[in-house]
């Protein structure tokens, strides 16, 4: 059967690894047919997972034996020097010579950026590529960039991301001209450093795939006002450790408060489909996996302690970007805006 595409999958990359790769991709195989997968990993491993989710025969799947893997606890110079013999190396490798058509790796996040910029050329007039990922509002999913790729950025870079992440969001919601803010202390003209000032001054006079609409304060992100939101690498990644940690301290806050007395378990049994709902709509599982964006072929970073389930929702945002003919839409972008 031929393929449409062929998604590498680093099967060894982050905590409980090989097993939620498989069992991501069992989920995925259940709605999707048009697929391929290449596995890199320890064999052995890989198969035995594949067998336990009665995956072992599937034609669409296959197996690059690797015996080395880099580790989270790596540095970045260790990762480069185990290099081409690892599980995230060859993976990346697989998308550089056209074997594969995009990867995913839950793995070590550092050495991912870095042998993916080493492996993978960045697109032409794409300066510094951003990490951009989904982030949850009122209204639907906003996608925020650089979330922690890039910590210094200039006007030149925040007027590329404002292209890219615009691409981004059409190809997965399917809306034209999304709106676009940058990420600043204040909506007033003169808040913001010298960089925020001129690249404001910059996307105003932008003609471009996007609809500028000024500056945007944080605690705006999740009014859904905004499709994309662009920052620097340093402010993003805070902004989504905080993010993650208020949520996660919230959620807590409110197992204990119900957890106190008997009237309050009744009361939180009474109240369980309100916040099942909720908790549904924050399940960070559900907006798993960092899109690497700005080079030849996007990288999609799963989240390290991902389950199965998160894993597989990595494996259809890279179906969705893969359909969507991403890269070609992005290349297209910066070749227009030289004319």
């Amino acid at each position: 059967m031929n393929y449409k595409y062929n998604i590498a999958l680093d099967a060894m990359g982050g905590d409980n690894a090989p097993k939620k790769v498989v069992e991501g991709l069992r989920i995925f195989l259940r709605e999707n047919k048009e697929t391929s997968f290449t596995l890199f990993g320890k064999k052995k491993e890989i198969e035995e997972c594949l067998q336990k989710c009665d995956l072992s025969k599937n034609q669409s799947i296959f197996i690059e034996d690797c015996e080395k893997i880099i580790t989270n606890e790596m540095s970045v110079r260790d990762s480069i020097k185990l290099g081409k013999e690892s599980s995230m190396w060859r993976s990346i490798e697989s998308v550089k010579n056209k074997k594969c058509d995009i990867i995913i790796s839950s793995g070590n996040t550092g050495a991912l950026l870095v042998i993916s910029k080493l492996l993978l050329k960045t697109i032409d007039g794409v300066d510094k590529p951003p990490l951009a990922g989904l982030w949850p509002n009122k209204k639907n999913l906003s996608i925020v960039l650089d979330l922690g790729a890039n910590v210094e950025c200039n006007e030149k870079n925040f007027v590329q991301f404002s292209k890219i992440g615009s691409e981004l969001y059409s190809v997965l919601f399917d809306k034209q001209k999304p709106n676009v803010g940058l990420l600043n202390i204040g909506s007033e003209e003169i808040k913001g450093n010298e960089t925020l000032k001129n690249t404001h001054s910059s996307l105003n006079q932008t003609n471009n795939n996007f609809i500028y609409t000024g500056y945007i304060e944080g605690n705006d992100i999740t009014k859904g006002d905004v499709d994309v939101i662009v920052t620097d690498g340093f402010t993003g990644n805070v902004a989504l450790k905080t993010a993650e940690g208020t949520a996660n301290y919230i959620t807590s806050e409110i197992k204990n408060s119900f957890s106190n007395s008997l009237l309050s378990k009744i009361s939180y049994l009474i109240s369980y489909p309100v916040f099942s709902k909720i908790k549904k709509k924050l399940d960070p599982r559900n907006y798993n996996g960092a899109i690497f964006l700005g080079l030849t072929s996007p990288v999609i970073k799963s989240h390290g302690g991902a389950d199965g389930y998160a894993f597989y929702n990595s494996i259809k945002l890279s179906s969705k970007i893969l359909r969507g003919n991403l890269i070609d839409k992005i290349k297209n972008n910066f070749v227009n805006g030289k004319k």
